[in-house]
């Protein structure tokens, strides 16, 4: 009775865990070049086998490093991870010089120092760009664009971007986009605010990856997918939460009146 009590709280704690997943995603849905996540679900079984030396990967995908400590649960299901979807997501025309939408696996990368890291650097595929007070191109968050010769200075004027990131101004060629792209996706770990994190040296030169003015990378959040897979994870968790009541109910009876039979 009490392994199915247990099963029940296990299941409860993934629901939850996918409820926050879909609603981050829908609160990103109109944000650019935002990729949705997608969380990992396994039995508990299946955890205990992999961690004792079985094959890691589910479907053709990876799965992370478990911790080392599983406890003594010995059924229900575990969360083993988040996944992030990085498939292209919607073309929008906005005509703003500033806009630049990336075609292809590639990104953009940015300068964002840290107190530790002042030479930080990381990717992002959102392309909604804009010019500071010093003239040099920005995100969202300050953080400055990066081309081949450095952060990224247009002033006041109007700039021009080619299809390969050629940036000219008044006809003359002052810099190139540093686009990379990755071997594998898998190593890159979310920062917030669209950006990415990679491990030193796994970027690479970016080889099939164009760009275009003017134009915006939206979101692949899939609002209606969303909205049924959220509605899904409300009533698991709900079947789940009415599961332990009944145990509880039962338990209650147990100790109260079998125990009182004499």
């Amino acid at each position: 009775m009490l392994r199915g009590l247990y099963s029940a709280a296990t299941g409860m704690d993934v629901q939850q865990a996918k409820v926050e997943i879909i609603s981050n995603n829908l609160n990103n849905s109109a944000t650019p070049g935002y990729k949705k996540e997608e969380i990992l679900v396994q039995s508990f079984p299946e955890q205990l086998l992999i961690q004792q030396g079985c094959l890691r990967s589910k479907g053709g995908v990876s799965l992370p490093e478990l911790p080392q400590a599983i406890g003594t649960m010995g059924s229900g299901v575990l969360l083993s991870g988040t996944v992030t979807d990085h498939t292209q997501g919607e073309v929008q025309e906005t005509g703003n010089d500033t806009d630049i939408m990336i075609s292809g696996p590639g990104f953009f990368s940015v300068q964002a120092p840290t107190p530790e890291d002042p030479e930080r650097i990381c990717y992002t595929r959102s392309g909604a760009f804009r010019v500071d007070q010093e003239g040099y191109l920005t995100d969202a968050g300050g953080n400055r664009l990066l081309g081949e010769a450095g952060q990224i200075i247009v002033g006041s004027g109007r700039f021009k971007v080619s299809d390969d990131g050629t940036i000219e101004i008044d006809g003359w060629i002052v810099d190139k986009l540093r686009l990379v792209e990755f071997d594998d996706l898998k190593s890159l770990v979310k920062e917030g605010e669209g950006m990415f994190s990679a491990p030193p040296g796994s970027d690479l030169q970016a080889a099939s990856t164009t760009v275009a003015q003017g134009f915006l990378e939206m979101s692949n959040v899939n609002v209606t997918d969303e909205m049924v897979s959220l509605v899904s994870a409300m009533r698991t968790y709900e079947a789940n939460q009415r599961v332990i009541q009944t145990y509880d109910e039962i338990l209650s009876k147990s100790a109260s009146q079998v125990g009182s039979i004499k």
